[in-house]
């Protein structure tokens, strides 16, 4: 297994020819996979706003909260299976094959008379998104050169961060328009588009060789992620057995995990190709992309609340105000693959990092007459340093790693993301909560008090980064 290594930019200019511009048949492919993968994370958060209105129709919140809990646990428990997917019938087939079934969810949704249903489908679209999340990289990286994967996947990585960004606006505008199960409607004619499209440019053929499905290595896989997102998720509960709940999901996930490595580590045909974890570059890859799975989620738990509980904001200005960081991170899309050229991914990751530090530290002083020009601009810099730092890191594990195992590492990078954001999700609800009681209420002083969690998590994630700036250089010479 190889390691390809950071090209100079002044190399690049003096010896290499002029790129072949991607065929028609590539560029459809390549919107197909990036229109999939703006669906899957645009469901992530476009269901949030329309909470209560399921709840009015359905029941209490803590049981409609599992159309969202449902889906995530689906999305990371699905992603596994993408390798062996693509090795056994190809990653075009199980894409469009995970296409139709997130259509199929999400009509069931919007049709759904309980509950019950509603939560079932709402677990369908989730698996198949896990399936189109990892497999959408994989085709956009099959028929480019290095240097246009590297812009292609900055483009994909900004869509995967643009998609929960543009969910509450998505949502909000669709709930005023025709009620809730418009947001489930939505999904339908789009999936029949990227199907019917994507049958006649998106080839079948098998990425790897074919091996057979290693089912006690997805039970157990799936035991641990699950368990281990359960657990995060049982923090922010506020009730006497919450501990008990997080230390026995955490120990079955600990037992769970440790079988899975032992069964993937041993059998010939695993699930998940962990030798990945073996190169330098993609291991600190990966503790990066924890991080920054903490650092791009945690946020979405305080601002949004901010503007809607602390400034009495309806849940479509609430979204408008958010997409102003989509601005930001369209902007790092364009710069990144520059930036990556002539500093490589752990230079670039380092200042997206100190470009979010800079823009999370003002949201210590927040109050009720924070000016909302301000907070845009910060939003807007945030998003550009948030891009910067995951398209860079996600695209630098993807080039450390065999054209045959990219499906693998798109799975496992996008799990640790997953999993990095419901443990932010989880510390920061909770932190809210306890600083919400200190204060008497959601009010600004409660937020500007949780801001300093999102400011050390800044911090820290800066150390990880210096590693990876530093192995690259190391590879390089």
């Amino acid at each position: 297994m190889t390691i390809r290594t950071v090209e100079l930019e002044s190399d690049k200019t003096a010896t290499a020819p002029a790129e072949t511009p991607p065929s028609l048949r590539a560029r459809m492919t390549i919107a197909c996979a990036l229109a999939g993968t703006l669906l899957a994370t645009l469901d992530t958060t476009v269901v949030n706003v329309a909470l209560h209105s399921v709840t009015e129709r359905f029941g209490t919140i803590d049981k409609v909260q599992w159309i969202v809990t449902g889906y995530l646990l689906a999305l990371v428990a699905a992603m596994p299976l993408a390798g062996w997917l693509a090795a056994r019938v190809g990653a075009g087939r199980a894409y469009l094959g995970a296409i139709t079934l997130f259509g199929i969810g999400s009509g069931l949704c919007a049709l759904s008379p309980s509950l019950e249903l509603l939560v079932a489908s709402r677990v369908l679209s989730g698996a198949a998104a896990g399936i189109i999340i990892p497999l959408a990289t994989v085709l956009v990286a099959r028929d480019v050169s290095r240097e246009q994967f590297a812009r292609v996947q900055a483009l994909n990585g900004s869509i995967q961060l643009i998609g929960p960004l543009l969910g509450p606006t998505v949502g909000g505008l669709l709930i005023e328009a025709g009620g809730w199960p418009a947001v489930f409607w939505l999904n339908v004619p789009v999936c029949i588009g990227i199907a019917c499209i994507g049958t006649f440019v998106v080839g079948p053929r098998p990425t790897g060789r074919p091996r057979t499905l290693d089912v006690l290595g997805l039970m157990t896989g799936a035991t641990a992620t699950v368990c281990a997102v359960s657990a995060i998720s049982a923090l922010s509960q506020d009730d006497s057995l919450r501990w008990i709940r997080v230390a026995g999901l955490s120990a079955i996930s600990a037992v769970a995990l440790v079988l899975f490595v032992l069964r993937e580590n041993r059998i010939e045909h695993p699930l998940l190709d962990l030798r990945l974890m073996r190169h330098r570059i993609f291991a600190r890859a990966s503790v990066n992309v924890f991080l920054l799975g903490f650092l791009l989620y945690a946020p979405m738990v305080v601002i949004p609340l901010y503007f809607s509980a602390a400034r009495g904001e309806s849940s479509v200005t609430t979204g408008l105000l958010l997409s102003t960081a989509g601005l930001g991170v369209v902007i790092s899309g364009s710069l990144c693959p520059r930036l990556m050229r002539r500093w490589g991914a752990g230079r670039t990751m380092i200042v997206g990092i100190v470009a979010t530090f800079v823009a999370t530290a003002p949201l210590v002083t927040l109050s009720e007459n924070t000016s909302y020009p301000l907070l845009c601009g910060l939003l807007v810099v945030r998003g550009a340093g948030i891009g910067l730092a995951v398209v860079a890191v996600m695209t630098r594990a993807y080039q450390s790693s065999p054209a045959e195992s990219i499906a693998d590492a798109a799975a496992q990078l996008n799990l640790l993301q997953r999993i990095g954001g419901a443990l932010a999700a989880a510390i920061v609800s909770l932190v809210l909560s306890r600083a919400a009681t200190e204060h008497g209420g959601l009010v600004p002083a409660a937020f500007a008090h949780t801001s300093w969690w999102l400011v050390g998590a800044a911090a820290v994630t800066l150390l990880p980064a210096i590693a990876l700036a530093r192995a690259e250089v190391r590879t390089e010479s």
